[in-house]
């Protein structure tokens, strides 16, 4: 039976809508979830090209983009032909409560605010699906009927049930999530996709692969704009000599040089170049001069 079904059939809507017992506790949402908006057009100016690449074809593909509209008009062409009509993006921080502190969503896909709506609501981990799909990297498939069945334990409160009607207004009726980490930040990534049909039985397979081959290409270019801008958050938690350093790696200054400069030791210049690599994620001298320089020109 289709969540459709249960809409018609009056009288078992309204006990699907009203809880029989008391709710069940759970997490309480936090008071605000602080959303940071990440558009394509921000990616390339921010991120590291060698990040935002060639992980898969579709990856290869954006790259070589010479626009954002055109990497947009890509993704929305490979979305319907795939029969997704819906796509969010939505790098999430957890506080103790396991509940989103902050999060960092994709603009240019979503077709309504009902993704925000959910991480501000509370509603979007609560569902176990979405639990599911963020603690496991594994793809899990839903429909309407599934998310208000597992929503009935706890009860659907008026706000979740006008949500659950946007959803069907909205054409996002059925659909499959799943997530994966983002290196280097504790943020991990969770990536929805939607779609009309009322039940999941179309989403075959090749559909799953298919949409895992367009998240993880798209994942790859915000996952390096959000290691970014952690790593540009993160510069302003230096300690003053280490600040002096980094600018004297920046015009490619010796450690010798650099130590004679400081009036200190080459080997606490090595110290804190190693904690400094640490903290931008750089692999080498060379990379650190140059997310360091990138990070002063933006």
């Amino acid at each position: 039976m289709s969540y459709i079904d249960v809409v018609d059939e009056r009288e078992d809507l309204q006990r699907a809508w009203m809880p029989v017992s008391p709710p069940a506790p759970h997490p309480k949402p936090r008071a605000h979830c602080e959303i940071r908006y990440i558009d394509e057009m921000d990616v390339p100016a921010l991120a590291r090209a060698e990040e935002t690449g060639d992980a898969t074809f579709i990856a290869a593909e954006l790259a070589a983009a010479r626009t954002a509209d055109e990497r947009i008009r890509m993704i929305r062409g490979i979305l319907n032909i795939i029969g997704f009509s819906g796509l969010g993006y939505a790098a999430l921080k957890l506080d103790e409560f396991k509940q989103p502190e902050y999060a960092y969503l994709l603009r240019d896909y979503m077709s309504t605010d009902l993704l925000p709506r959910s991480l501000e609501g509370g509603y979007l981990l609560r569902d176990p699906h979405m639990r599911r799909a963020f603690e496991s990297s594994r793809p899990h498939v839903w429909d309407m009927r599934s998310l208000v069945n597992a929503s009935r334990k706890d009860g659907i409160d008026p706000p979740l049930r006008r949500f659950f009607d946007g959803m069907l207004e909205n054409g996002l009726a059925s659909g499959l999530a799943f997530s994966l980490p983002i290196a280097r930040t504790p943020l991990r990534a969770l990536i929805l996709f939607a779609g009309p049909p009322e039940h999941c039985d179309w989403i075959t397979d090749s559909v799953i692969a298919q949409a895992l081959g367009l998240g993880l290409s798209l994942h790859q270019r915000c996952a390096a704009h959000v290691q970014a801008i952690c790593r540009q958050d993160g510069a302003g938690g230096l300690s003053q000599l280490q600040q002096r350093i980094l600018g004297a790696v920046v015009v490619g200054m010796s450690d010798k040089a650099i130590a004679a400069r400081l009036n200190t030791t080459v080997h606490n210049v090595d110290y804190h170049l190693r904690q400094l690599r640490e903290k931008f994620g750089a692999r080498n001298r060379s990379q650190l001069a140059y997310l360091a320089g990138k990070m002063q020109a933006v």
